[in-house]
């Protein structure tokens, strides 16, 4: 797997340490384990249940990371200075330690925080386990929200090859979209597809939905299969080397849909390129969604317009900025954003969505997958 760089993460904990004044960070959560060290633990692998923590002392900007010692192997290809593992479990003859991974965990971060002597820690509320030695913390996760935004080169690199892998799936996908056909062919495609693209397992998840399924937005495929004059709905967002991209397109069974279908198909792409006009650094979010709203206003497709008009992407998604009417947020330089108008009523419904980076003079779109009702 393609990797983040030792520059780049040495780079975000300066960020972090520039930000914050504590003594001792203690990073829980297994995306910000990964933001800053380059260690991506795949969800497919059983190791990666578990606990860790990454330890940054602020004033040395010495980093040691704690894990169990089932996931040996990978920790050691961490950008760190140190690597501890602590006594569970490892699969061999005898080396049951203790049952209890996370307690084992804990002592092992509790001892590593009570020999660092800091007096203030930075933590990320809802991941800090209670048990350590933490009486006067820092809650950091603000921070982190706000770091995450702005991309740096090596982080964008994953990006583009995570949204070349979901490029392949939905070609495969549209294939696969025929009469007879179910969900879960069309899924098991992309799957497939991004699979060979990236050259390992990939992890999938998404919206695979047909006929009457299409008409509600969503939901994982399921063996219905599909008729003429119906529509299919494929929006994935799998995990690649830890980044996530998130891209839909809605496609037609065969070409005799309603007319609303159509009527729905042109609107939704003038509706893009309404949020489009505005990407660029300092515009509020809330103005992108208005625009996007507006333009499905002009078509008579408002009203059936529920969710957001796209958001943030990165380690996660949905992440900031997130493009809703009560939005107080401003789009960056570096920000990674999807834009995805729809619509759903009782005998239409369809989605589509690109990824955008926003850049100093507008944006770059990412995503080229084919969004066109009728191939």
């Amino acid at each position: 797997m393609r990797k983040l760089t030792p520059e780049g993460c040495q780079a975000r904990r300066q960020r972090l340490i520039e930000a914050v004044d504590v003594d001792l960070f203690v990073i829980v959560n297994p995306r910000h384990i990964f933001y800053f060290t380059g260690l991506f633990v795949t969800p497919l692998l059983l190791s990666a249940w578990g606990l860790s923590a990454l330890l940054i002392e602020r004033k040395s900007g010495r980093t040691i990371l704690l894990m169990h010692e089932m996931v040996g192997g990978q920790a050691h290809d961490a950008y760190v200075d140190e690597v501890e593992l602590y006594r569970w479990y490892n699969g061999g003859e005898g080396t049951l330690a203790t049952p209890d991974l996370f307690g084992a965990g804990v002592a092992a971060i509790g001892g590593r925080i009570k020999a660092a002597g800091a007096r203030i820690i930075g933590y990320e509320s809802g991941w800090l386990p209670l048990g350590l030695p933490v009486d006067n913390g820092v809650d950091v996760n603000s921070t982190l929200i706000n770091l995450r935004r702005s991309k740096q080169a090596d982080e964008l690199d994953l990006i583009r090859e995570a949204v070349r892998v979901n490029e392949a799936g939905h070609r495969a996908a549209r294939a696969a979209i025929q009469p007879g056909a179910s969900e879960l062919d069309v899924f098991n495609a992309f799957h497939s597809a991004a699979n060979l693209a990236l050259g390992e397992a990939v992890h999938l998840m998404g919206d695979f939905v047909s006929g009457a399924r299409a008409l509600q937005g969503g939901g994982l495929p399921t063996d219905r299969r599909m008729s003429a004059g119906e529509v299919m709905i494929v929006d994935a967002f799998p995990i690649v080397n830890g980044y996530r991209p998130d891209f839909t397109a809605t496609t037609a069974v065969t070409p005799d849909v309603t007319d609303n279908q159509r009527r729905l198909d042109r609107a939704l792409h003038d509706a893009l390129a309404a949020g489009e006009a505005l990407l660029k650094p300092g515009t509020p979010a809330r103005d992108v969604y208005a625009a996007v709203r507006a333009r499905l206003d002009d078509h008579g497709f408002a009203e059936h317009f529920p969710h957001h008009a796209g958001h943030g992407l990165g380690l996660g998604h949905p992440e900031s900025p997130f493009f809703v009417p009560s939005s107080d947020q401003v789009l960056q330089l570096g920000d990674v954003v999807t834009l995805e108008p729809g619509a759903y009523g009782d005998d239409f419904g369809a989605r589509i969505e690109h990824n955008y980076l926003i850049a100093e003079d507008g944006y770059e779109r990412l995503s080229n997958h084919e969004t066109a009702l009728i191939p």
